[in-house]
């Protein structure tokens, strides 16, 4: 998914005879991996889209989204979709990033023998540390007769 470029559609243009060529807001909307009707509605929307923004008194990013989706949705429905698109985006992203980044610190090429097993055991320990181990280990002792798991936990 290509949005991340398209978060410059929610910001708020500084003054174009200082800054440079204007921005070019449809190029933004032509590479947004969606259909051609929600292109063609974002294209029609952008004119007034751009002139409500660029009259806000906000001016945070996260602001005027919100402004958008709470405020606007009924005048810019396609942007409003948008806007909830991009905010969510980076959230369901994240997690799986930082699970193939603790795959990459485990399986490598020393390590390239490992049962899928043991490594999703090195993986557990990585994500959630002392408290996977505290189970794994207390589940051992109670099928052992050991109760005391305090001797064995001593920081």
């Amino acid at each position: 998914m290509n949005y991340l470029k398209c978060y410059k559609l929610f910001t708020k243009q500084t003054s174009t005879s200082t800054s440079g060529p204007a921005i070019n807001y449809n190029a933004y909307i032509e590479e947004l991996p969606i259909s051609a009707d929600n292109k063609s509605a974002l294209l029609l929307e952008l004119p007034v889209f751009r002139r409500w923004i660029d009259n806000m008194k906000v001016t945070s990013l996260q602001d005027v989204m919100m402004e958008v989706i709470t405020g606007a949705s009924e005048i810019f429905p396609a942007f409003s979709t948008l806007a909830v698109k991009l905010l969510i985006a980076p959230v369901g992203t994240a997690s799986v990033e930082r699970s193939f980044s603790n795959l990459n610190r485990i399986l490598t090429d020393k390590r390239s023998r490992l049962t899928p097993c043991h490594q999703d055991c090195l993986r557990r320990i990585s994500v959630r540390g002392k408290i996977f181990l505290m189970t794994i280990f207390g589940q051992l002792y109670t099928k052992n007769g050991v109760n005391n798991q305090e001797d064995v936990w001593t920081d």
